[in-house]
């Protein structure tokens, strides 16, 4: 099943392209991670459809998943909270006093954003915008990214934590300690969306935030030197080669040999070999924002 956040509302997507079940309508849902979901602003429990208030104002961007029916929160001003637990809302305090947050920033001079999310070998793995990509280990946060990449997902499979970010793509086996970065085959380095799938490392790559240039590449995971090849055709079937428009964080996502891929102009691709061919499971949706496999 494919979980798809769009501008109106969820929907649920077997792999025939049957709609299965559709929710929050009248939506704006940007992220999807299990059970929750951000839609309207709000994070929303997708179960009981109940909305949860986050404190001092913060706004959701990003979530994740945890076991016991909890959630991470990413929020703005580059925040962390834990919803769904016995606790109630919860903030981390480690993350709110970690001394580098004074020095973060955006390239239009905003405040910062904890823009994804990932569980990575020792816990939690979050990525700032624009702040590097941290790693929880127990209760001390380590910076694993500098933030001169300008970090834009954070994703962890397979053993592997691997970032997409503006200089290329970051894969780590060690859990964040060491580092190899690659743009070799990409037709521009600035790289929005990362995903892996069965040995294979996805990642959407184009010239810009305002880019007419974008595609979706993948290598395998294994051949870290091997250069990004191209995925889909220009023929009309399935996932087009070139794209006018950055495919964003979180609208690639995998799981097993299964890759989707979701587009602001309502469609949905799926692979089912890692990314190797394509086929358009949907369209005509009402601007896919995030795509998400069930669990």
């Amino acid at each position: 099943m494919i979980i798809v956040g769009t501008g109106d509302g969820v929907v649920e997507l077997a792999l025939d392209g049957t709609v299965e079940r559709r929710a929050l309508p009248g939506s704006d849902v940007v992220a999807v991670s299990g059970d929750w979901a951000i839609a309207g602003g709000k994070v929303v429990n997708l179960d009981s459809g109940s909305p949860v208030d986050l404190p001092d104002g913060l706004a959701p961007r990003c979530v994740q998943a945890l076991d016991g029916g909890r959630a991470l929160v990413g929020t703005t001003d580059a925040r962390i909270v834990t919803v769904g637990g016995p606790e109630g809302v919860e903030r981390d305090a480690a993350f709110d006093t970690l001394p580098q947050r004074s020095s973060w920033t955006t390239p239009w001079g905003g405040p910062p954003d904890t823009r994804s999310l990932t569980l990575g070998p020792t816990g939690p793995v979050a990525g700032v915008h624009v702040g590097g990509v941290w790693r929880r280990d127990d209760d001390t946060w380590v910076e694993v990214v500098e933030a001169d990449a300008d970090n834009h997902q954070v994703t962890y499979a397979e053993d592997v934590l691997a970032v997409a970010a503006a200089v290329g793509v970051g894969v780590s086996r060690d859990g964040g300690d060491t580092w190899h970065w690659s743009d070799a085959g990409l037709h521009a380095p600035y790289c929005r969306a990362v995903a892996i799938a069965d040995g294979w490392l996805l990642a959407s790559a184009s010239t810009g935030p305002a880019t007419r240039e974008a595609a979706v590449y993948r290598r395998p995971l294994d051949d870290p030197e091997a250069p990004f090849t191209r995925c889909g055709s220009d023929d009309g079937d399935g996932l087009p080669a070139s794209l006018p428009y950055n495919v964003d964080t979180f609208e690639l996502a995998a799981v097993g040999e299964l890759v989707a891929v979701g587009t602001p102009t309502g469609d949905v691709h799926l692979s089912e070999d890692a990314g190797a061919t394509w086929r358009t499971l949907a369209t005509a949706l009402p601007g896919v924002r995030c795509v998400s496999f069930a669990a």
